[in-house]
């Protein structure tokens, strides 16, 4: 089984291009920058596809967020960061039972401001419009739960 990732950007314009995981990657640990989008906050579409022999491809997860990039063209780690903390943070609410008690009254407004900064800092929710152009993109099944959760992102509201 080979899991690959896709990256689409999406322009200034409202276009969807194509950004290789390679080069992604490579911004990501700081080995070669993307002049391109240097200083920029852009929206991407990161798509995971499962591929086995003799199998047809399917689209296992679609994640829509937003990503940082430093003056240089690389992935800006403080706010790669704050992403993982915030992240973390948003679980609080959801420990063990066999953790030792806290107050849940302040884990959970904890949890949920970690939530809030985390969806408006991170999270791009893409029009109806933008899912469809997506799926068409790849015109691969999806995953069953996957596929429940774009098909009703995909809805237009008439």
């Amino acid at each position: 089984m080979v899991v690959g990732r896709r990256y689409l950007i999406r322009q200034s314009t409202g276009d969807l291009i194509e950004l290789s995981h390679r080069d992604f990657d490579r911004a990501d640990d700081r080995i070669a920058p993307i002049a391109g989008l240097a200083g920029r906050c852009v929206e991407m579409v990161s798509v995971v596809v499962v591929e086995s022999p003799d199998l047809t491809p399917v689209v296992s997860d679609v994640a829509f967020t937003k990503v940082y990039f430093d003056n240089d063209g690389f992935i800006d780690v403080s706010k790669r960061d704050l992403m993982i903390r915030l992240m973390v943070e948003s679980c609080a609410d959801q420990r063990s039972q066999v953790a030792p008690p806290l107050d849940p009254q302040s884990l959970v407004v904890f949890a949920h401001k970690a939530r809030g900064r985390l969806n408006r800092e991170f999270r791009w929710r893409p029009d109806p419009a933008v899912v469809s152009e997506v799926l068409h993109r790849f015109d691969l099944p999806v995953s069953n739960g996957l596929g429940q959760r774009l098909l009703a992102m995909s809805r237009t509201l008439h």
